[in-house]
């Protein structure tokens, strides 16, 4: 079964009041089992109806069936025969465009808070690569997540930071899927160079200078996709094509 094939079978039962109590769905554990499917492709197939807004992923709280009429819905569930498994080139694209703005706005918005925060969640990554810890790849990639989170929050839009949540989650449960143990995962390879990407994101954002914020925070969003593009590759996965591919370069 393939996640378009699942994620329309989680559709129909939703719509057919099977799957579902009181608005919200079983764990993906259970859905997994439930499906016979594994969870990987589970979180997949979630991925999919989320982008689509026919559910919601809460952090701690579980799956939720958006408040939506099906007529709502319905026309675009109908694409996902054609749905493109490529989610994180959009992904990427979708960053490039929303991320650098953000930035711009923190470093004219950015309280004295704000800088605190974005700077402890540095000093946290920075203790990753010089203790050397076992998890440093699931411990960088959390902070990796808490760093632009907190980027954006500084723009004090709260439209902004609710797409950007969603982006985020997106890019999480693609990349949760990957076999990892078959290769390093980005901040397991280049801890240092992200760190100093966002070192220079805080600084222009510090200063209050819009346009080096702007162009950093840029930047530094194409050359993740870059490094994401040659991990994917890495895997043997040949469904990453980036969108914008002006920055990615070939081995």
């Amino acid at each position: 079964m393939t996640r378009k094939e699942l994620a329309i079978n989680i559709y129909n039962l939703i719509k057919e009041g099977k799957l579902g109590h009181n608005g919200k769905l079983p764990s993906e554990r259970k859905l997994a089992s439930m499906c016979n499917v594994t969870r990987p492709l589970i979180r997949e197939a979630l991925a999919i109806l989320e982008a689509f807004g026919i559910i919601e992923v809460r952090d701690r709280q579980g799956i939720f069936i958006r408040e939506k009429s099906w007529s709502e819905i319905s026309l675009p569930i109908s694409f996902l025969v054609d749905w493109p498994l490529d989610i994180l080139p959009q992904v990427f694209e979708a960053r490039l465009i929303i991320e650098p703005k953000a930035a711009a706005l923190a470093a004219k918005r950015r309280t004295e808070s704000d800088l605190e925060k974005l700077r402890e969640t540095l000093a946290k990554i920075e203790e990753l690569f010089k203790e050397d810890k076992h998890e440093k790849a699931l411990l960088g990639e959390k902070w990796n997540s808490i760093f632009h989170a907190l980027v954006v929050a500084s723009s004090h839009n709260d439209v902004l930071c609710r797409m950007h949540e969603g982006i985020i989650r997106l890019y999480e449960r693609n990349v949760s899927s990957f076999p990892k143990e078959n290769a390093p995962m980005p901040f397991e390879k280049w801890p240092r160079e992200i760190w100093a990407e966002h070192a220079g994101i805080v600084d222009a954002i510090s200063k209050g200078d819009e346009k080096a914020a702007e162009k950093r925070a840029y930047q530094h969003v194409a050359i993740s996709q870059e490094r994401i593009y040659h991990f994917t590759k890495s895997l043997g996965l040949k469904f990453f094509v980036p969108l914008t591919n002006e920055h990615v370069k070939e081995d």
